[in-house]
């Protein structure tokens, strides 16, 4: 019975076929009876009573398929997303380029190079071309207007304005913000960032800030691969912990290898990326070791190697190393050195990169940071909460670093160049740290936090910070929609 028959079939007794469904009808075997299924889906479909009982669904078909031809649907799948290789591209990785410098030059060089590349940023923005320093302000006269590029240095907020010092290589500036919107974005405004303030001086000589803006990133359409192929993204899997949930990343394991159906996605996944906090580490924070079931991390390492080596050698594995992992935690971070993970270095389906890296997979660019600043910057900024980390991910895009605040709970080393502005402008956003599933695209970019597969620990009870335990995304890499699936201890369900 052909295709077409069987839908008409399907439309003669009123009853139609839904995209997945008529996808896995096209992959039955040859010599399959399709007619004697479509008459027992029918006869089923008849007797249901639900209003969603006119549309045949892949559910609808499988429940009626003897085992042996749903695994052979599944084999051809897996089989057909074997044939397509791998392509991965290490755009920038910090591992071979960290020098660290003495502190004070450090810093200084730091800096320097913050400021110059940011400012190289706005400049490519059509409205600020004509961007000036902070001495075009010092000496701007009444009724005049400058548009300043600085560093947000200090920020002090009044009861009716913000007061602002701009910091760049001719000195500093004072600015006042009065304007409620003006008021607003300053307050938004990451510390340490640069902002272009749009200034005027009063009569009294003061300067006013008209607008302040941030660098931010050219809107544009999302743009993907010609191959329809998928990334799964994952962080914080924190094995070595007491909290570790083992069970659901084995059923995650298992869905890669084709164990648990569906199939149409799993044979598309070619890469899966791990954003940070493999293993729990040892004396991370305090009392971490009452919630360890490891405390030697070379061990943690080896438990997680027997975990990634069940992964299909045809999907390739990005790791990058976050707060828990053992290495030093000033940004950047470099990857996990092989003495340290020896077993996983072995694996050839598995790539190793620093922290923050960009890597190319199939012609799309992935900006991979772990996100241990997410902590200064939900801290430090009005509405942004623990709950929703894509917002705060959102703002760093704009702000076109990773890690503006200095001074705060994330370690910066100083060195010659700062490798934690945001240029390129990546395709993918993709961090973990906070534990909370939570993505949105923003202008043109799509924006990941991919959760954790760890359940809530003592010290996120305290801190009042509910996980999203075993829920990933997956994107498609020619479209950048993404997939969820939830692999918690409620059983494997589509997100």
């Amino acid at each position: 019975m052909s295709e077409s028959q069987v839908v008409s079939k399907a439309l003669a007794s009123g009853f139609m076929f839904d995209a997945k469904a008529f996808d896995l009808i096209s992959k039955l075997p040859p010599d399959f009876d399709v007619d004697a299924l479509i008459d027992k889906v029918l006869e089923k479909k008849r007797n249901a009573t639900s209003a969603q009982s006119r549309s045949i669904t892949e559910e609808d078909l499988r429940s009626l398929l003897p085992s042996d031809s749903s695994n052979e649907i599944e084999s051809e799948m897996l089989a057909s997303a074997a044939d397509e290789a791998v392509d991965v591209q290490v755009l920038s990785d910090p591992t071979q380029a960290i020098a660290p410098l003495e502190a004070n030059e450090g810093y200084s060089s730091l800096f320097r190079d913050r400021y110059a590349r940011l400012l190289s940023v706005v400049k490519k923005r059509p409205d600020m071309r004509s961007v000036a320093g902070t001495s075009a302000g010092r000496s701007l006269r009444e009724g005049q207007r400058v548009k300043i590029a600085g560093l947000l240095s200090t920020r002090t907020n009044r009861r009716t304005s913000v007061d602002l010092t701009l910091d760049d290589l001719g000195g500093t500036l004072k600015v006042v913000c009065q304007d409620e919107g003006v008021m607003k974005s300053a307050m938004e405004a990451p510390l340490d960032c640069m902002v272009v303030v749009d200034a005027s001086r009063s009569r009294t000589g003061q300067l006013f800030a008209n607008s302040l803006a941030l660098p931010d990133i050219p809107d544009r359409k999302p743009t993907g691969t010609s191959h329809r192929v998928y990334a799964a993204l994952i962080s914080d899997l924190h094995i070595g912990s007491r909290m570790f949930l083992a069970e659901d990343f084995q059923r995650f394991v298992q869905w890669l290898n084709g164990k648990l159906g569906d199939g149409d996605v799993v044979g598309r996944i070619k890469y899966l990326v791990i954003a940070g906090d493999l293993v729990d580490g040892v004396g991370v924070y305090p009392g971490q070791e009452s919630q360890l079931s490891e405390f030697d991390p070379k061990k943690q390492f080896a438990a997680a190697a027997k975990f990634l080596e069940q992964v299909p050698s045809r999907i390739q594995i990005i790791v990058s190393p976050g707060n828990h992992d053992p290495v030093r935690q000033a940004l950047p971070q470099p990857a996990v050195s092989p003495d340290m993970a020896e077993l996983l270095y072995r694996m050839e389906n598995v790539r190793w990169v620093g922290d923050p890296a960009y890597v190319k997979l199939h012609g799309v660019t992935f900006l991979i940071y772990h996100g241990r600043s997410l902590d200064d910057v939900i801290a430090t900024t009005p509405d942004l909460s623990y709950g929703k980390p894509a917002t705060a991910m959102k703002l760093l895009l704009k702000s076109r670093h990773l890690a503006p605040t200095y001074g705060k709970r994330t370690a910066l080393s100083p060195e010659l160049r700062d490798y934690l502005v945001v240029d390129p402008v990546p395709e993918v956003l993709h961090c973990g740290h906070v534990h909370t599933y939570d993505e949105l695209m923003y202008r043109g970019t799509l924006v990941v936090n991919s959760g954790t597969w760890q359940a809530q620990t003592m010290l996120q009870s305290n801190m009042g910070l509910e996980p999203t335990p075993s829920v990933i995304p997956i994107v498609d890499l020619s479209s950048l929609s993404v997939i969820r699936r939830n692999f918690g201890a409620v059983g494997f369900a589509g997100g």
